[in-house]
């Protein structure tokens, strides 16, 4: 409303109808594999709103995990947990750099480097960890 474009990046953790493929995938390292994660889009209130698409995110709602994301039960984590926020927050990195998002009459394209990071809670304690390591350090 004050002219700002807005993004907000969470784990695909269901099929949320009014989210699309936008059919852009990227690569990233988490431990000693390369994972490829895709981005699902919606534009709602003025906001783009991005979910990382990964099996690891789906998997912890459907099937045995009674839709618990973050672990069996209060208290208890689930063991990939480090993994799974890893790969969410390189993702979120890279998501305002690759998607092409023209869903506004005043904003279209990449959001490009000129960006700010607000990392709320831990599971997105990594990004300015990562900003300063991965990014910074390449002049990004």
């Amino acid at each position: 409303a004050r002219g700002h474009r807005v993004m907000t990046i969470s784990p695909r953790y269901d099929q949320y109808k009014d989210a699309w493929d936008t059919g852009v995938a990227v690569e990233v390292k988490v431990g000693d594999s390369i994972e490829i994660v895709r981005f699902f889009h919606c534009y709602k209130r003025g906001v783009d709103r991005v979910f990382v698409d990964h099996p690891m995110f789906l998997e912890k709602v459907w099937g045995k995990t009674g839709s618990k994301i973050y672990g069996p039960k209060a208290g208890l984590d689930y063991l990939d947990n480090e993994l799974r926020f890893s790969l969410s927050c390189q993702a979120a990195l890279e998501a305002p750099k690759v998607l092409n998002l023209n869903s506004s009459n005043y904003f279209s394209g990449p959001y490009g480097e000129d960006v700010l990071f607000i990392a709320n809670d831990w599971h997105t304690a990594l990004i300015p960890c990562y900003l300063k390591s991965m990014y910074q350090s390449r002049g990004i």
